[in-house]
């Protein structure tokens, strides 16, 4: 919000005080990230880590070992960033989107705020609230009922240059040596998000699902039971589709020939 004041300031003298105040509300969706995160299953997680850093220990009762911070209390932190920031992103880009209450003002105070067309704004807002959908509903408790957790870190990476822009400021016979050599790493660092499992036992989460989460685990049991015997019965009759194609073709061709000999003998 400071940073939006700033730009206002520097448009107008008198920033509209209506406006600011409407687009703090806006901006003020601290109750949304923590329903993301819940529907994310990682409440308990983050919770019981901001437990572990404050007081040295998990808190008793709770439902991970202390081990657990111990190993992956950095990648869980890191999630926790990526996570909040994701949740402020997805906050900024319902803001500015055709479908806020605050569009049009927005739009009149000709902030530079995103450089992407209409459409393409909304085919990002779309994709993201689809993944989010997906990923709420569907992958937390496939991850719940495989007794993991997938993460978010933070990995830093070497940028690497090619040898063929530095190829140009030299003759055309040291091109050749330099285009061997392949790709050189430089000092350049650029941080990309990777995402890993961390297994933990997480049956007393699942027990408590409720809803759409708890029909949908029931239907990844049942498809555990019910997809070895699928397979065998899709095996059993590809196998005799193919064994039923392979003597009528085999039949039909031994009957072509034998017509085809006695026409022959025939003549």
């Amino acid at each position: 919000m400071a940073w939006l004041e700033e730009e206002l300031r520097l448009i107008s003298s008198k920033p509209d005080k209506e406006l600011l105040s409407l687009a703090e509300n806006k901006l003020n969706g601290y109750g949304s990230i923590i329903q993301s995160i819940r529907k994310l299953g990682k409440e308990d997680l983050y919770a019981e880590l901001v437990y572990a850093l404050k007081f040295g220990s998990s808190r008793k009762g709770g439902y991970y070992n202390s081990s657990l911070f111990i190993q992956h209390g950095v990648d869980i932190l890191e999630d926790l960033l990526i996570t909040l920031a994701d949740g402020i992103a997805s906050m900024y880009l319902e803001l500015i989107s055709v479908d806020s209450s605050l569009s049009n003002e927005m739009n009149n105070l000709g902030l530079s705020l995103c450089t992407l067309s209409t459409r393409a704004l909304q085919r990002l807002r779309n994709e993201v609230a689809l993944h989010q959908w997906m990923h709420q509903n569907m992958e937390a408790v496939v991850s719940m009922f495989e007794d993991q957790f997938d993460l978010c870190t933070l990995q830093s990476q070497l940028v690497e240059e090619s040898s063929s822009s530095e190829a140009e400021n030299f003759g055309w016979w040291k091109k050749l040596s330099i285009n061997r050599s392949g790709p050189v790493s430089s000092s350049l660092h650029f941080v990309a998000i990777n995402q890993i499992s961390v297994p933990v036992k997480r049956t007393m989460e699942l027990r408590a699902l409720t809803g759409w989460k708890y029909y949908f685990s029931l239907f990844l049991e049942l498809a555990d039971i019910t997809m070895p015997f699928v397979r065998t019965v899709v095996t059993k009759a590809s196998d005799a589709i193919s064994f039923f194609l392979v003597c009528l073709i085999g039949r039909s061709v031994g009957l072509i020939y034998s017509g085809i000999r006695n026409s022959l003998r025939r003549k």
